[in-house]
């Protein structure tokens, strides 16, 4: 593990190093060699490390939390089934309702508020940023 390192190095002082000081300090936290080459890769790392060897890292849970998310929330996470959202686009109204496992608009269900901001405009855009979501 880590052997000898000076822990009360100044992390405003990190990013000022070399990158083969920088790229050693990183040999000795991690223990690992690696094929990165940019800068900013060692100065987060070994930052982030640093802290975590001052602080302590986080407990199993968070770790665990951390690692089962989903990147993207299905649409009931963020908005609860039975919203409905109004836009007015263009002078016209529109108004769809959150379903559990979609959005209706117009007769139709549909998965994403992307495809209904593409049928409203005609082009591909965010449906979060259309609806303001």
């Amino acid at each position: 593990m880590v052997k000898n390192i000076n822990l009360d190095i100044p992390l405003e002082d990190i990013p000022q190093l070399d990158f083969d000081e920088l790229y050693k300090l990183y040999i000795e936290l991690f223990s690992l060699p690696t094929k990165a080459t940019r800068k900013s890769f060692f100065i987060w790392r070994v930052t982030n490390r640093l802290q975590e060897l001052r602080f302590g890292g986080l407990d199993s849970a968070t770790k665990h939390l951390l690692e089962t998310m989903d990147d993207e929330p299905d649409n009931a996470t963020y908005l609860p089934v039975g919203t409905e959202l109004i836009k007015r686009f263009k002078g016209e109204v529109y108004r769809l309702r959150v379903l559990k496992d979609g959005f209706e608009f117009d007769g139709q269900v549909y998965k994403s508020l992307s495809a209904i901001a593409l049928e409203i405009t005609g082009r591909k855009i965010s449906g979060k940023d259309f609806f303001g979501v």
